[in-house]
């Protein structure tokens, strides 16, 4: 506490609390501006300021009292303060005191409360250093106009206390600034002291530092970010899916934060930094935000972007600034928020400049001392958040920096429930636990901000049913809301290489009952049974090759596979993944099985993938085909393992295609899918005449007998035919005869020879793979 000297009557009344009234210019809706003396005046009745010895523009300190009963409270009743100048007024009572409204907020006063008054004769601390900071997001430039500007303004202010709110006009609007920290040079109290106050009162000069802050958040101290971001719903409670990373975190930071007497006794450094990595709207950000809200920590926040200056050193200035002031607001955490547009790779870097950023930042996390003055640890913990981790620099990502690299993946099914109940908390709905695991079950590759996106899309829905109800129905969330605004948000994860989402089903398929079977078995009941391969300690097969004649039903099965299992389904034309650029076609892939992979559980589909598995050549050049079976082999089969990704492939060409590719690990069920027989080409007729107008005379039983050695989309291509041969026939025809369908097949040439079955016999012979 410091002692300030002031000058007291001797009569009781200087101890007399006076009530406090609304300013005039308040009353009449004028914001109140410090820049002026006129504007900073604490109106008195001059009997009030005659008893107290009170003289025109004498500066006099103004503090809060508690008027419990009307009972004068000690010197620790006393919470906050402010300073004005006296002025004299005839319009107020002798017990009254007219305050401005910042000046009623510096001080947590009220209409009607009491306030101490006495004049201020000495102020013992110079102010060396004032930090400001902007309440709210600024829409001005920060800039050296509004320092100087500032500086003149508090000079002309003369006193100030570290809680205090300083209000100026600056760009047409009244501005709010907040002081966030002041520095003085000496701290020489003084002998005769009349009152203790709580808090020093500092005194500006020309020699006084001002220093504004360009993020708003600053403004606020640690305890206010925390209970700023819990009043907004940021917590740990509001974060759903991620409990596993989340208690990471806290291990991290709130031990050393709350403990840290700890870490000395057992002599460990604490952690220093925690980048967090993974795909975008996966909730990196809202957890350094809820760590901040839970701990009440102080929060700086650097966005990687923004903190940049067109001046040269301007960046590494900031950043200097943000470290330090962490370091005075400890226990602090640095969140930094797309770092890797900050700390590139040195490597890479196109220009000094951002090498010299690197730099800094190194040396600013290096200087994190674990001992600060009063052996007190500093505290501070860095956050980092990136989409592209291997793109920040070597150097950052080593321990005594960032000691843990926590991913924050795409949530799975378990994780995605908890999401939508957590989003569902605040909305009316009427859905239950079944329809919430449903939703889950058919967001794949969501993650968190699509599944918020998800549930505010169903949200206007329901808003639009209530305007149109003019509000006279109580309208809640429904499922069919959560179904169509799934449809209209697409999946973040998948965005760049879906190209659908396929709607074929078992059903759509005629016959081929075996091979559908093979499927449920290979894909389906890993992930609705994982206990029985558990039990049997076996793994389900990673791929699975299709091959056989054009046109029966391959791609199709493939389709239905993905809609039946609810997986993501990422389609690979293989041509498409041949670049004429050394190193593209092999980027291309690591890629797909990148995306595979983080979007898991799903379905990697190669059509035509012979021409990606060319038989290696032995004319001792390296093609770029060669290196593209290459890094296919290892994605399928190499150090990183496949989790939860199955690899499906059709071919019409099997023979083409390199063996060490068709061999158990990589491919592991190799299938036949030959042209269907006569109960499948039924039931191909069946679903297909379920869709057409067919007259009563169809007879499905000479249709199947008549197209035998015909492919399924042959047998679909004649149902079509049929249907043009009924329309020339008459155009006004409501139905489709049998005979229309004879000529059909009569003028359809199969293209399935006997040499080509004959072909696909030959390669499962001498491959030794079994024929469905």
């Amino acid at each position: 506490m410091a002692n300030l000297k002031m000058k007291s009557s001797t009569s009781s009344s200087d101890e007399n609390p006076l009530i406090v009234v609304q300013s005039s210019k308040d009353n009449k809706g004028t914001s109140n501006s410090l820049s002026s003396i006129g504007e900073r005046k604490v109106y008195i009745h001059v009997e009030t300021m005659r008893q107290r010895k009170i003289c025109t523009g004498d500066y006099v300190l103004i503090r809060q009292f508690k008027n419990d009963d009307n009972e004068l409270l000690d010197d620790q009743a006393v919470i906050t303060s402010t300073v004005g100048v006296a002025w004299p007024s005839f319009t107020i009572q002798p017990n009254e005191i007219q305050l401005s409204k910042t000046q009623c907020e510096n001080a947590h006063l009220e209409i009607n409360d009491f306030a101490l008054v006495s004049r201020i004769e000495k102020s013992v601390v110079a102010a060396a250093k004032i930090v400001l900071a902007p309440v709210e997001v600024p829409d001005f430039p920060i800039n050296q106009i509004l320092h100087i500007f500032m500086k003149e303004t508090l000079v002309n202010l003369k006193y100030l206390l570290s809680t205090n709110l300083v209000q100026v006009q600056y760009h047409g609007k009244i501005r709010q600034f907040q002081v966030v920290d002041i520095q003085s040079n000496f701290t020489n109290f003084g002998e005769n002291t009349s009152i203790s106050l709580p808090e020093s009162i500092y005194t500006i000069s020309r020699d006084t530092k001002v220093t504004i802050l360009v993020n708003p958040r600053h403004a606020t101290t640690s305890k206010d970010v925390s209970t700023n971001l819990k009043s907004k719903g940021v917590g740990f409670k509001s974060i759903g899916g991620l409990s596993k990373e989340i208690q990471i975190v806290r291990e991290m930071v709130e031990l050393p934060f709350t403990n840290p007497e700890l870490f000395d006794y057992y002599g460990v450094q604490p952690p220093k930094g925690i980048l967090l990595h993974g795909p975008p709207g996966t909730g990196k950000t809202l957890i350094a935000r809820a760590v901040a809200a839970e701990t009440g920590a102080h929060l700086v926040l650097i966005n990687g972007p923004e903190i940049f200056g067109k001046f040269h050193g301007e960046t590494e200035t900031k950043l200097r600034e943000l470290f330090e002031e962490a370091r005075e607001n400890s226990p602090s955490i640095i969140f930094i928020d797309e770092i890797d547009a900050l700390c590139t790779s040195r490597d890479e870097a196109d220009n000094e400049s951002e090498k010299r950023i690197v730099a800094t930042l190194l040396t600013l996390m290096d200087g994190i001392s674990s001992k600060k003055s009063g052996n007190q640890q500093d505290r501070i913990v860095i956050v980092g958040a990136t989409n592209r981790p291997n793109s920040l620099d070597r150097a950052l990502r080593r321990p005594g920096r960032f000691d843990r690299e926590i991913e924050i993946g795409i949530p799975n099914a378990d994780s995605r429930v908890e999401i939508f109940r957590t989003l569902l908390e605040t909305i009316p709905n009427d859905l239950t636990n079944e329809n919430v695991e449903k939703l889950a079950a058919k967001s794949h590759g969501y993650v968190g901000a699509d599944l918020a996106a998800v549930c505010r899309e169903a949200g206007l829905k329901a808003l639009k049913r209530i305007i149109k109800s003019d509000g006279q129905v109580d309208i809640k969330l429904t499922m069919p809301d959560m179904e169509s605004a799934m449809n209209e948000i697409r999946p973040s994860a998948m965005r760049e290489i879906i190209l659908e989402v396929p709607k074929v089903y078992w059903n759509d398929i005629g016959g081929q009952e075996e091979i559908k079977q093979k499927f449920k078995e290979s894909v389906e009941w890993p992930l609705k049974h994982p206990e029985m391969f558990t039990r049997f300690s076996i793994h389900p097969p990673k791929g699975i090759l299709l091959y056989g004649p054009p046109g029966c039903s391959k791609t199709l099965m493939a389709k239905a596979l993905a809609t039946e299992a609810g997986l993501n389904f990422i389609t690979v034309k293989g041509p498409e993944l041949l670049s004429k650029w050394v190193g593209e076609s092999e980027k291309a892939i690591r890629e797909v099985f990148r995306k595979a992979r983080a979007a898991a559980p799903s379905i990697v589909f190669f059509d035509e993938i012979d021409a990606l598995t060319i038989k290696r050549g032995g004319s001792g050049q390296i093609s770029v085909a060669d290196r593209v079976l290459s890094q296919l082999l290892n994605e399928m089969d190499g150090i990183e393992p496949l989790v939860n990704v199955t690899i499906v492939a059709a071919t019409n060409r099997p023979d083409v295609m390199d063996k060490a590719l068709i061999r158990p690990g990589r491919f592991d069920r190799i299938l036949y899918v030959g042209p269907p027989d006569l109960l499948s080409r039924r039931e191909i007729f069946r679903i297909q005449l379920q869709k057409m107008s067919v007259a009563e005379d169809l007879d499905v039983e000479e249709l199947a007998e008549k197209t035998e050695g015909c492919s399924g989309a042959e047998i679909v291509a004649l149902c079509q035919e049929a249907g043009l041969l009924a329309m020339e026939e008459d155009l006004e025809a409501t139905e489709i005869h049998h005979r229309h369908f004879l000529k059909a097949i009569e003028s359809c040439t199969r293209r399935i020879s006997s040499e080509m079955l004959a072909y696909y016999e030959e390669f499962r012979r001498n491959s030794n793979v079994r024929s469905l």
